[in-house]
């Protein structure tokens, strides 16, 4: 927008358009091979900084040559989005004539030539092929794509009705009174209205931004509020049946303890289902999950307290035909449903149950995280070891432990305490990172936003100079110019905290099974200091530059 004038003065000195062509493209090649060269590197490096940091951590072995394609990728993609939205704008522009110079560039409306459009929908295609080149499993390329297009789709959705609301209230006669009001909500649905890149660039940065913000404060809420609350003091794995007496003798000499709980640990195979044989199964899940080792306990105690999802628990003391429980998870991959004969291979010999109940874990509350669940006795003649907890006060959590590594070196004896703390050392790592990914989105949404509003203030201007040679006042002109910023900085951040809202609620109910309530207001409150603060920023610097001169209308470009 800043060469208009340029371009139709080389135009009107008979410079062919294939040129003009040839040395934007290079122009915008260069400013994107070198930008993007510049973020891939400033990418690289904090990704193998974070694999340094966590390796302290998580066995990882930070290599520098594992990182070289996914930065060839990267580079890539900086390139390819950078023309990809920049060909329809330099299109755009390259369609002005040398007329304009006559009428006012300012005064121009140029549209983007459909081949234009063509050569995007190209480079566009280049990109989703990349995506999925560049992901291990197509099905999340894909995934990825689909959910992008929606995306896109959703934001062109949310500005069409944004027009169309300012377009039907613009005549409402309270606005009649309040002229400022009126040219600000004018402003919204005109033709050549930043609106849609302000919610392009600055909502999806603030979808992104509020959704790694609710999300960390739900985990962190999780790791120091409710799971403190709830977890043991101890975990016990590999107890062994002739030791559960004296485990239960040690333990139980702790004057702080609550309860203790102990329940079997047999691992097993499920072999058929309804008779037909999970090995030999068409469906690649299935066949998976025939080889896959289950942890198997029976129902007393519930010591993962898991909650019934479908089917109904047998009753306490049932005593008929053997009866199971699955996790949700295992049964939705192999098709499993209420009341299919379930077989399964447990110590070299056959148990056939009847499946009662379909359970979900408590997720990052889940200590064992059994695959199966079986009415009482049924595992009697397989148990060889147990798996428990104890609640007490961590202070004397420390000496059971000793006293249990003396006594029964074999037991796995593990301190939730010192969990805890590395979880949270963990998680504020983590955080940190998402905290880097977001501010890097929003860096570049602003950097954009900047562009914006560099780009609308010649035109904006324009059109204030030509509001004041016809009698409106300056002060009216800046109240429209502010409040139409508020406006958009209160759309952005309404679509953001709701679009980021449902994105990380799904996730944290569904997949982490995880208490979001409460957390709204985060969310809402990030979005709109963001927006009001970067949109503010942008309003303020478009006033200051603000400058009415009747006399551009008499210059060639004002």
């Amino acid at each position: 927008d800043a060469k208009l004038a340029t371009i139709a003065m080389l135009r009107s000195v008979g410079l062919r358009e294939a040129r003009l062509v040839a040395v934007y493209l290079c122009q915008i090649l260069l400013l994107a091979g070198s930008a993007s060269l510049a973020g891939t590197l400033a990418g690289g490096g904090l990704a193998f900084a974070g694999t340094a940091i966590a390796a302290e951590r998580l066995p990882l072995a930070p290599e520098v040559a594992q990182l070289l394609w996914p930065l060839i990728a990267a580079w890539l993609f900086g390139v390819l989005t950078a023309v990809t939205f920049a060909l329809p704008a330099l299109g755009r522009a390259l369609s002005v004539t040398p007329a304009a110079l006559f009428r006012g560039i300012n005064a121009s409306v140029i549209d983007t030539p459909a081949r234009w459009w063509r050569w995007t929908a190209a480079c566009g295609a280049l990109l989703v092929g990349l995506v999925l080149a560049a992901l291990p499993q197509t099905i999340f390329g894909v995934g990825f794509v689909v959910t992008t297009l929606l995306l896109l789709a959703l934001f062109e959705g949310v500005v069409q009705m944004s027009r169309a609301g300012a377009h039907r209230i613009a005549d409402h006669p309270y606005l009649s009174s309040h002229f400022a009001l009126k040219l600000a909500v004018a402003n919204l649905h005109q033709r050549g209205a930043p609106i849609r890149v302000m919610l392009l660039s600055l909502g999806s940065a603030l979808t992104v931004l509020v959704a790694c913000t609710l999300v960390t404060a739900a985990l962190l809420r999780t790791i120091a509020d409710t799971i403190p609350e709830r977890a043991p003091a101890l975990v016990f794995y590999d107890v062994s049946s002739d030791q559960v007496e004296a485990l239960r003798d040690i333990v139980g000499s702790a004057k702080s303890l609550d309860t203790l709980e102990l329940a079997p640990l047999v691992l097993g195979r499920l072999s058929q289902v309804n008779g037909e044989p999970l090995r030999d199964s068409f469906d690649s899940r299935r066949a998976l999950e025939a080889r896959d080792e289950h942890k198997l306990t029976h129902r007393l105690g519930n010591i993962d307290g898991v909650a019934v999802e479908r089917g109904d628990w047998w009753p306490r003391r049932y005593d008929g035909p053997p009866l199971v429980a699955m996790e949700d998870w295992e049964s939705d991959q192999i098709g499993l449903e209420i009341g299919d004969l379930l077989r399964f291979n447990i110590m070299g010999e056959t148990v056939e149950a009847k499946l009662a109940v379909i359970y979900g874990q408590r997720r990052i509350e889940t200590r064992f995280w059994f695959e199966g669940i079986f009415s009482d006795g049924v595992l009697d003649p397989y148990i060889t070891r147990y798996v428990g907890t104890a609640y007490l006060d961590h202070e004397e959590a420390v000496d059971i432990e000793t006293r249990l590594a003396q006594a029964m070196p074999n037991v796995i004896t593990v301190r939730t305490q010192r969990i805890l703390r590395e979880a949270r050392s963990m998680l504020g790592r983590a955080a940190a990172g998402l905290a880097i990914v977001s501010g890097v989105s929003l860096l570049a949404s602003l950097l954009v936003l900047v562009s914006v509003v560099a780009t609308s203030r010649a035109r904006q201007v324009y059109a204030a100079t030509i509001l004041h040679t016809l009698g409106a006042r300056v002060t009216t002109i800046r109240s429209s110019l502010a409040i139409e910023f508020a406006l958009v900085a209160l759309l952005v951040s309404v679509f953001s905290v709701v679009l980021g809202g449902v994105i990380a609620f799904g996730l944290l109910e569904y997949r982490l099974k995880l208490n979001a309530a409460g957390l709204w207001w985060t969310g809402a409150a990030v979005a709109v200091l963001v927006s009001a603060a970067s949109l503010g920023l942008g309003a303020r610097h478009l006033l200051k530059r603000l400058r009415l001169d009747p006399a551009l209308l008499l210059r060639s470009s004002g």
